[in-house]
């Protein structure tokens, strides 16, 4: 019967796939080189996303970040994945809604689904950093194929008791469909549609985080969304204080969230609540409601803290514990493993992110490439392990000579790449001579003798008079600074813009035999 039954609910249900445009922002998520023109583009073809995205980067989601006057801005705003994120939230929930339910409490399910949602992401923000749009969706479609099993069977639900819990519903299928729920088929179809893993993986597993391990990424993700449709729930629940009390027990069993965590989820939903109104357009909870909501909360919270205070100090450190070791393997996953620098996958996208806003804003922004001189000489004469020191050593000097605001990566090699935003060429060269003269008197063992190793830095800055057309032909114009750094002799600092060098050129790459 399940067979059966999936058969139907995938290839014979009309059940609406994606819109064209969520189809678009789908495949150019998946593009590892996506460039803002084109996800700009691609949204801008759907008024109503657009207006969406221009009125989320400037309302309570993002209230901390500058406000933006076009969609270029907004997604600047917002970031790429976010954006990308929400645009296909918007048009799945406008298409989803005209789906026309036949047996289940439509107003609800649409209520619950938004709180969902909300509660996904609130917790995200404590549990589960950098991934709030990727939880939004995930909660927001995790019970999207009760409406496909409504469709494909109308009478399934016929049977199933007015106003029965979530709970109530998921052993009614069960009972059903040969053990299978609403999550299985939600993934089945989520996977039909060509959505990221993580999403369908996460809403498949809805039901039972548990059987992810909770020290990974998706374990995490997975019990992010399982929380958020719990206390989704627990808000729409007549018995509201009992069921808030038994999600912030299963926040601490599969989160290690403090009690007072638990309160500002709740806090950060009811907050929410407003924007999300006006941005899918329907009503969640009444303003009483809402008050009365986060009493409860409170007061759950300080009669278990009266009970239980050595309990909660045990969580606390044990969920301080736990947010120091994730934050801990996120540092560790930037890290070249060699160097302690950013690894070249994580200052490429600093690159990006820094290059884009440098142009979107009219900021100044330097890229400064920096190689160590005679590098394969000493590698040769003296050995690999002495290689290494120098390179750490190197590194080390780089990242205490620069400010706060700068980053280094190691680009590859014996090459570092240095990020200087808001820099303009004459501040970037005195950072730059200071990191060379830095580097001159840093003295390294090798073999029983001191030795010195030298670098030489080729810098390039975008500004309102010089432009590149991408982080391509930036890196590449510092890239030809510091071959003509090495032809000056090495141990000193070029910057492309000195170069004599025509106004419309081509640059060529420089080969590896003329470094060193």
């Amino acid at each position: 019967m399940a067979y059966d039954f999936e058969t139907r609910l995938i290839a014979q249900v009309d059940f609406p796939s994606p819109s064209r445009v969520a189809s678009e922002v789908i495949a150019l998520a998946r593009d590892p080189n996506i460039e803002i023109a084109k996800v700009a583009q691609a949204v801008s073809r759907d008024p109503a996303m657009t207006a969406k995205l221009l009125r989320i980067a400037n309302s309570a989601f993002y209230a901390q970040r500058r406000p933006s006057q076009n969609i270029r801005q907004a997604l600047v705003i917002i970031g790429l994945n976010a954006a990308l994120t929400l645009a296909l939230s918007f048009s799945l929930v406008s298409t989803l809604r005209g789906c026309k339910p036949n047996g289940i409490d439509y107003r609800r399910f649409w209520r619950r689904t938004l709180l969902s949602a909300m509660a996904s992401r609130a917790f995200g923000e404590i549990a589960c950093k950098g991934q709030d749009e990727d939880l939004f969706l995930a909660g927001l479609l995790q019970d999207v194929a009760i409406l496909a099993i409504d469709k494909a069977a109308s009478d399934f639900y016929s049977k199933l008791p007015q106003g029965a819990t979530h709970s109530q519903q998921i052993t009614y299928e069960k009972e059903r469909i040969d053990g299978k729920d609403h999550a299985t088929y939600g993934a089945l179809l989520l996977k039909s549609w060509n959505l990221p893993e993580k999403l369908w993986q996460a809403v498949g597993s809805s039901h039972n985080a548990e059987s992810i391990d909770g020290r990974t990424d998706a374990g995490r993700f997975a019990r992010c969304v399982a929380l958020g449709s719990e206390l989704a729930e627990a808000t729409l629940a007549t018995n509201r204080p009992a069921a808030l009390a038994a999600v912030a027990a299963l926040a601490r069993n599969t989160l290690g969230l403090k009690d007072e965590q638990f309160s500002s989820v709740v806090t950060r939903v009811l907050n929410l609540i407003p924007e999300t109104e006006e941005l899918y357009e329907t009503s969640l909870i009444e303003p009483e409601d809402a008050e009365t909501l986060l009493a409860q909360a409170r007061e759950m919270l300080t009669v278990r803290s009266l009970h239980a205070l050595q309990e909660v100090h045990a969580l606390q450190e044990t969920a301080n514990v736990l947010l120091s070791r994730t934050e801990e393997l996120e540092d560790s996953s930037r890290r070249d493993s060699l160097t302690g620098t950013l690894n070249r996958t994580w200052i490429d996208r600093q690159l990006e992110r820094e290059f884009t806003q440098a142009v979107m804003f009219g900021r100044p922004f330097t890229v400064a490439f920096v190689d160590i001189d005679h590098f394969k000489s000493l590698n040769e004469r003296y050995g690999h392990q002495v290689g290494d020191r120098v390179l750490r050593a190197c590194a080390q000097s780089l990242q205490t000579n620069m400010r706060g605001s700068d980053m280094v990566g190691r680009y590859g090699g014996e090459e570092f790449l240095i990020l200087l935003p808001g820099t303009d060429q004459d501040v970037a060269r005195t950072i730059c001579q200071r990191l060379v003269d830095a580097m001159r008197e840093l003295k390294h063992e090798a073999n029983g003798a001191a030795v010195t190793a030298t670098i030489s830095i080729g810098a390039a800055t975008v500004n309102q008079q010089r432009r590149f057309a991408n982080t391509s032909e930036m890196v590449e114009a510092a890239d030809h600074a510091l071959y003509a750094a090495k032809l000056r002799g090495r141990n000193c600092v070029e910057c492309f813009e000195d170069l004599n060098v025509p106004g419309k050129r081509t640059l060529r790459p420089v080969p590896q035999s003329k470094r060193g």
